[in-house]
């Protein structure tokens, strides 16, 4: 009787056959490495803000502990959030709420927000709003603010830009089109369809945006957790795998 291979043996059989290939790839260590340091070139924000527009640094707040741990409790009664990466000890905690009148976000609030924005004059189009505004604006007090990502290994650690899942894709393209490489929905082979239904392939290799960190953050906190390691060691693009396994419907 004949055994048939698993999808992960043929898989580990491919990567003997083929030790040359240069796949750029991390080690968790690289990886979790490439979190945590801070001593790194800020990167600018992303998207549209203006100048004058308050960010939410986890690091510049005095009362930060206790927002961190009110947004964290909220998030679990919501059962979203607080984002934990496979084999490390890494969480993600969205840090996200009004300097003016002190409320605070869940994941789940900034979230929706993103996804119904205050209709602003300055997009031609709400498709251009949901990918190019970043910005939070308080249900309460009107005033606009940038959530950020704490990124915690026990106690936070480090914190980048909090974006959406269209903030993510968008921003991710933008880079990669300054190197003249198309990916994602910017090539139109990745864009699959089932039915009424249409799906992104994910040919982004995490180890490309090695100096952007942000993006690398984002494009992680929503890529379901079995996922996540194809990302980290670069075969998610062999294997096929679908951005954030999302399918919408066309």
């Amino acid at each position: 009787m004949t055994e048939v291979l698993t999808q992960d043996e043929i898989d580990q059989l491919l990567t003997a056959i083929r030790p040359g290939d240069d796949v750029p790839a991390y080690t968790i260590k690289e990886f979790e490495d490439m979190l945590v340091k801070r001593n790194r070139e800020p990167e600018k924000l992303y998207g549209f803000y203006s100048k004058d527009i308050i960010v939410c640094r986890y690091f510049d707040n005095g009362n930060n502990e206790s927002i961190l741990n009110d947004i964290k409790l909220k998030n679990e009664e919501e059962g979203l959030g607080n984002f934990k990466i496979p084999d490390t000890d890494i969480m993600l905690l969205n840090y996200s709420f009004c300097h003016n009148c002190k409320t605070i976000f869940s994941f789940k609030e900034v979230t929706e927000y993103y996804m119904n924005p205050k209709p602003d004059p300055n997009f031609k189009n709400r498709a251009m709003q949901y990918r190019e505004d970043t910005r939070v604006c308080c249900k309460n007090c009107n005033t606009y603010f940038l959530p950020s990502l704490v990124i915690a290994d026990g106690t936070p650690i480090n914190e980048v830009q909090f974006l959406c899942r269209a903030q993510t894709i968008n921003a991710v393209e933008k880079y990669f089109l300054q190197k003249n490489n198309f990916v994602l929905t910017k090539k139109k082979e990745n864009i699959i369809y089932k039915g009424k239904f249409k799906a992104i392939k994910n040919d982004v290799y995490l180890k490309d945006l090695h100096n952007k960190p942000t993006l690398i953050t984002n494009m992680v906190q929503y890529t379901p957790f079995k996922y996540i390691s194809n990302m980290i060691d670069g075969t998610n693009v062999r294997k096929g795998d679908l951005l954030f396994d999302y399918w919408d419907q066309v």
